[in-house]
Order: structure tokens, then C-alpha cells, then sequence
């Protein structure tokens, strides 16, 4: 009699436990696997039917119960969470009741319509060869020539495993199964019928625990997680088609391996560490002797790879002997890989970000009109501030108090001249740039994305529901650069009993959505202020001063200087620049040229205005190597006429010309123009004006 010792019994006892507690904590992180209902191709089929309805209906019940073994010994394995598919329309049936509106949404163990769990791996077995075999023998025992008859039935299948999240196959298998069950019959009795239900029941077992085999060896490969002696524990049980007697061979992981063509992982290099055989079978895992072992298997690590056969130089009936050589070191950590690595030292705990959050708001979604915008902005305001978080917004520093309500004291005139200005700000400047403006150190951006309105009506019931989703995008950004440093998508769903034909959007209820997206987001932002994502608020550097000059592109006028007593038109021109032209950055109007306007580093909008001049909007970089802008200038449609009307006479002039006293005059009304029209003669690149010989613009532009 074989007797296990009590250290191994006590053993083996933890291991179960162990086993179990594991199971129970970690189900979240197994991976899920749907099995698909287990059919024969039309062939198998066909050929069934034709050898009588008997063979058909045997065929259909093998496959029933298969599938429904297949599925039992999967989930039984303990190594995947197996979700709905050939019971799925029982289950959307249970959530279809549970959703009729008479059951309490908030309860937690109600189900949810459309959230069902999702799955990586789907398996699909297809049975490609069915035979019955009823054969008779007599054959001498102890009651003399007896008659037996032999019931064989023969299954090959094809297993596919499937990802479903890149629509390939993993891995395929052969599956190959024959189950025979022997009958005396006795003189006498009357048997009816064959192919027991038993046989069925058997055979149908026997299958699917080697198709179960097959997709834990594809995708769960057997692991070490124990070694007492020379006896290895590892992490398959009953249900998972082994033997007593099984062999395997034990292999230690090395390094994944890439394919270089497509990139994909095709499996990793390994290293045989010795041989095993299955002496004990348990619900959950086994126990195998070690026939033969280079070094100790790593626990967690070295796995198990079924084998036909042992080396010729290979006893079954030897065991390895200790000690064993240490286990090998297992490969780095991969990226993708479900090991996780503990940090060298504790992650100090930041401080909390002090900072003032600036807030925009936006609605992408067509459904919900854009005078939520407000409510909602209302809402992120209030909550964030219930967060403790300072905020601050445009619309109650920038922003006149006439857009806050459409009658009371607030009102305004309605005269949109009255909004102008900020409207313009919203035109020319980036939501980066009025968070500088208003001090703040963070930006919050919320979009509302979508309003899903689901009506489900039950008849039966006399219920008709109707669900709200509201969906709100938000990002944080880092006030000081624009890189955002938090941000998600947030979901508030309510539901209510409405009225057949629902036709109408409820604003109350998307009100309350978008209080509960308030809610959720403003907690996001505190968690992020808090853990110092955000970093330090960042010092305001002193800002440049930039000399920006605008000149006027293609304009220039004649010089004229006093040449013997008399006013001589001379071959060279001045060119002319816009003086006076208001400029802006991001939005605020900061000076106006020429002189120095003050800008800081960064990735500026540029716009400069002139009464006569087509807008400059452009963006500069500004840096501290940058001391001025030179920016050209084109005179507008209306300018040019004017310009035209003023200095046509210059055309018929030539060189040398002696100006008379209408031409005089003409000269004199083009320099009163430039005067009022604050535009001036650029003489950067002129040396000698007035210098010697008078100039007619320096008498006439004084």
C-alpha cells in the first residue's frame, strides 16, 4: 500500500488551499475565453443522416453533450473565465427582464444591458469524422462460449483558438478520441437498443478533456508551484484530461521571440531541464515525479509540456535524486508581460498642487443645446471649488455680466457692439493663452461628446424605459506649457419610465448627467492636484521687449530736396512704414509700433491692425535671441484708392523735375495724408536725409 507522509499530505493540503485562495482573489486577471457551440461540418452530418435517424440523433447528442462537458472542463481547469456564447441568449434574456424598468438599476448585482464582460480567445471545435462501430464476438469465460458485443464510438475534431482582438488564430489542433464499451449478453435477456446513454456520457467526457488539454496547452502551458523533493506540483487538475502516468517534459522559458516580418510574437526560446511522469491527480492541480532533472524547475516559471515518449536513454521507472542544482533566473520582464516588477525604493508622496484652474467648455454633442454649455460650466465651477480647488473662469474676470442672463438686472442692452471685444478674444486667442491671462496654472477643458438616448419597450410589461448616457471628454493641462497631465472620458447613465413613442429629450435628466460628469471629473482633477502631476506652479519669467516695425510692402515716395533755390524731384525714394498700428497678443491688445511691445517666450497669435492696412494674424516664436520684428504690411482695398488718389501726380514726374507750385501743393496734401494717416517715412537705411541739401518731408512732417 502506498502511504504519503504527513509532511507531504500537510503539504499538498496547502497547496490546495493555496490553489483555491488564488483562484477566488485573481479571477479578474484571468483571461477570458467564450466557447463556441460544438458542431459537425454538413458532411459529418450528411452522412449521419443518411445511415438513419438513430446515427443522427446519436451524432446530436454526442455534440450536446461536448459542448456542454467541453465547457464545465474548461471553466473546472480554474485558468480562464469562461463567458456566454452557446448560453448567450439566456442570459440576454435574464438582462432583458431585469431591465424592463421594474427592477432597481441602482442595485449592484442587477444586470446591465450592453456590459458584458469581453473576451480575448474564442474556442471553436468542429467535428470532422463520426463512427459508430457494433460488432459481436463470442469468446470462452468461466460461463463457456459467451457472446459480447462491442460498442465503439470514434470522434476527430479540429480545434481553432482564436483572438478575437486582431481576428487571427493562435494555435489549431488535431483532436482525436475513441471510446469502446463491451456487453455479455446472457442467455435469455433481451437487450434493446445500443449505445448507452452512459457510453454517450463517457466518450463525450473523454473528449472534451483532451480538447481542454489542448487549449491549456496553446494558452495556459502547465507551471511549477511546488518541489518537495523530487516530487513537482504543478497546476492542472482532473478536469483537464491527465492520466496517472502521463509524461512531460520540463522546460525553463527564455526570451520571447519576435518575427521580424510582422512583428508578432511566435513563442520563446526555452531550455529542458529534465523529465516527469503524473503519480496524483487532484481537482485543481497534480503531483508528477521527477524521472530525470538537470537543476531544481523555478516555481511560477518552468513549465510543463506534454510528451509521448522519453529519451532512449530514459527510464520511466527512475527517479531523480537530490540536491538539485539552483533554478535558472527567469528572463527580464517584457513589455506586455503580466509580471509586475516592485520598485528599488518607495515613491515619495508628492505634495498637493496649489495652483488655480482655469475652465473650458465646449459641446460637440447635437443633440444637446449649446445653452447647457453654461449650466454645465456652472457645474465643474462649483464642484471642483467643493474639491477645495481654486478656480477661476473667463466668464466672471473677462467676459461682460449681459451673456449671464437674459433679463434682470444683468441684461444689457442686447447691442452685440457691446460683446465685441470678447467675442474678438475668442477669435484670436487660445484657451493656453486667457489661462495666462487670468493667472492660472492649470487648464481644464471639458467637451460634452454625446447624448444616447436608448427606449426599450416591453409590451408584456406595459413598460416602456428610457435610458440617458451623457459622455463628457476633459483633459488637465499644465498651465505653464499646454501638456496635458490627466484626462479620460466620464459616463453618467440614468434611467426612468416615460411613455411609449418617446420622442422628446428630458433636459432635466441631462441636467442631472451632467451634475454626475461634474461630479466624477472635478474628483479626477483633486486626485491629480493632489498626487503632483501638475508640478510646481512655474515663476513668470520677465517678458521680452520686442521692437516690431511694420513697413508698408511696394510703397515709397520720390525724394525731394532744394536744388539751387528750387524743389527738385531726385531718383531716390524713401520707403514708407505704418506707424501707430495697435498690436495684440493672444487676444489682449499690448502697445502699438513702432516701439517695444512685451512679449514672453513661447508661441504667440500676432495681430496688428492699421486703419489703412490689410490685419496682420500670424504666429511668432518668441525667444530671447529675438530683439525685433520686421513685419510687412499691404494696404487694404480702401487705403490703396485713397493712397492712389493722393500720389498719382508723382507718375508724371521725372528726374530732375523742378516742382511747381500746383505740384508743390499736390506734394504738401501727400504729407498732411501720411501725417493724419499715421504713416511714415522709413529712413533705417538712409544716411544723408536733410543733410546739406533740405528735404521737402522733413519741412513738411515736422
Amino acid at each position: 500500500m502506498h502511504r504519503r507522509s504527513t509532511a507531504h499530505t500537510l503539504l499538498a493540503t496547502l497547496f490546495a488551499a493555496v490553489v483555491t485562495s488564488a483562484a477566488t482573489a485573481q479571477a479578474a486577471s484571468k483571461p477570458r475565453i467564450a466557447v463556441q457551440s460544438v458542431a459537425a461540418t454538413p458532411a459529418v452530418m450528411a452522412r449521419a443522416a443518411g445511415d438513419g435517424s438513430g446515427v443522427k440523433n446519436l451524432l446530436e447528442q454526442v455534440l450536446q453533450a461536448v459542448d456542454t462537458d467541453l465547457v464545465h472542463s474548461i471553466n473546472k481547469s480554474g485558468r480562464f473565465e469562461v463567458v456566454a456564447a452557446s448560453d448567450l441568449e439566456s442570459v440576454l434574456s435574464a438582462q432583458d427582464v431585469q431591465n424592463s424598468g421594474l427592477y432597481d438599476t441602482n442595485d449592484p448585482h442587477t444586470a446591465r444591458a450592453f456590459e458584458l464582460a469581453g473576451f480575448t480567445y474564442i474556442a471553436a471545435v468542429t467535428v470532422t469524422n463520426f463512427q459508430l462501430i457494433d460488432r459481436t464476438a463470442i469468446i470462452a469465460d468461466a460461463m463457456g462460449d459467451s457472446m459480447y458485443t462491442f460498442e465503439t464510438i470514434q470522434l476527430g475534431a479540429t480545434l481553432k483558438i482564436y483572438d478575437v482582438t486582431r481576428g487571427t488564430i493562435l494555435d489549431t489542433a488535431s483532436l482525436t478520441s475513441e471510446f469502446e464499451e463491451e456487453t455479455r449478453l446472457i442467455d435469455g435477456a433481451v437487450q434493446e437498443g445500443s449505445f448507452s446513454n452512459r457510453m454517450i456520457g463517457a466518450a463525450a467526457s473523454q473528449f472534451a478533456s483532451k480538447a481542454t488539454n489542448a487549449i491549456l496547452d496553446s494558452l495556459a502551458p502547465a507551471k511549477v508551484i511546488g518541489l518537495e523533493g523530487s516530487t513537482i506540483f504543478f497546476n492542472r487538475g482532473s478536469t483537464s484530461g491527465l492520466h496517472i502516468g502521463d509524461l512531460f517534459e520540463l522546460r525553463d522559458p527564455g526570451n520571447t521571440m519576435v518575427d521580424p516580418e510582422t512583428g508578432v510574437a511566435i513563442g520563446s526560446t526555452s531550455r529542458p531541464i529534465g523529465w516527469a511522469t503524473v503519480t496524483s491527480i487532484f481537482p485543481k492541480y497534480s503531483e508528477a515525479a521527477a524521472i530525470e532533472l538537470i537543476r531544481s524547475p523555478s516555481i511560477g516559471h518552468t513549465i510543463l509540456q506534454s510528451s509521448q515518449s522519453l529519451p532512449q536513454h530514459i527510464d520511466v521507472n527512475t527517479r531523480a535524486q537530490g540536491p538539485f542544482a539552483s533554478p535558472a533566473r527567469p528572463a527580464a520582464t517584457r513589455v506586455g508581460s503580466t509580471t509586475s516588477v516592485l520598485p528599488a525604493t518607495p515613491p515619495t508622496t508628492p505634495s498637493p498642487h496649489n495652483g488655480v484652474v482655469a475652465i473650458f467648455v465646449a459641446n460637440a454633442a447635437a443633440d444637446i443645446p449649446s445653452d447647457r454649455v453654461t449650466v454645465f460650466d456652472a457645474q465643474l465651477r462649483g464642484m471642483l471649488s467643493a474639491q477645495g480647488l481654486r478656480v477661476v473662469s473667463r466668464q466672471d474676470v473677462l467676459n461682460a455680466v449681459s451673456t449671464l442672463a437674459s433679463e434682470g438686472p444683468n441684461v444689457g442692452t442686447g447691442d452685440t457692439v457691446e460683446t465685441r471685444a470678447q467675442r474678438l478674444l475668442s477669435d484670436r486667442s487660445s484657451a493656453t493663452a486667457i489661462a495666462s491671462h487670468l493667472g492660472a496654472s492649470a487648464i481644464l477643458t471639458a467637451t460634452i461628446s454625446s447624448l444616447v438616448v436608448n427606449v426599450t419597450e416591453s409590451p408584456k410589461l406595459q413598460r416602456t424605459v428610457a435610458e440617458y448616457t451623457v459622455s463628457t471628454s476633459w483633459t488637465l493641462l499644465n498651465g505653464a506649457n499646454g501638456i496635458s497631465v490627466d484626462g479620460g472620458i466620464v459616463d453618467a447613465s440614468e434611467r426612468f419610465l416615460t411613455s411609449p413613442g418617446h420622442d422628446r429629450i428630458e433636459f432635466n435628466a441631462v441636467d442631472r448627467l451632467l451634475k454626475n460628469d461634474a461630479v466624477q471629473i472635478a474628483t479626477s482633477v483633486r486626485d491629480a492636484s493632489a498626487s503632483g502631476r501638475l508640478g510646481p506652479i512655474a515663476t513668470a519669467s520677465s517678458p521680452l521687449k520686442i521692437r516690431i516695425e511694420t513697413v508698408l510692402a511696394n510703397m515709397q515716395v520720390p525724394e525731394i530736396k532744394r536744388i539751387d533755390g528750387a524743389w527738385t524731384l531726385t531718383a531716390s525714394t524713401y520707403p514708407l512704414h505704418a506707424s501707430n498700428a495697435m498690436v495684440s497678443i493672444d487676444g489682449m491688445l499690448v502697445g502699438s509700433t513702432p516701439g517695444p511691445i512685451p512679449m514672453a517666450e513661447g508661441t504667440h497669435r500676432l495681430v496688428i491692425e492699421h486703419p489703412l492696412c490689410e490685419t496682420v494674424d500670424r504666429y511668432v516664436q518668441v525667444s530671447d535671441l529675438m530683439g525685433s520684428l520686421r513685419i510687412p504690411m499691404t494696404l487694404s482695398a480702401s487705403g490703396e484708392a485713397r493712397w492712389m488718389q493722393q500720389s498719382k501726380f508723382f507718375e508724371s514726374l521725372k528726374d530732375g523735375a523742378v516742382l511747381r507750385a500746383t505740384e508743390l501743393e499736390k506734394a504738401a496734401a501727400v504729407a498732411e495724408f501720411l501725417r493724419n494717416s499715421s504713416i511714415s517715412i522709413d529712413t533705417s537705411n538712409v544716411q544723408n536725409l536733410g543733410i546739406g541739401q533740405p528735404s521737402l518731408w522733413i519741412d513738411e512732417l515736422k
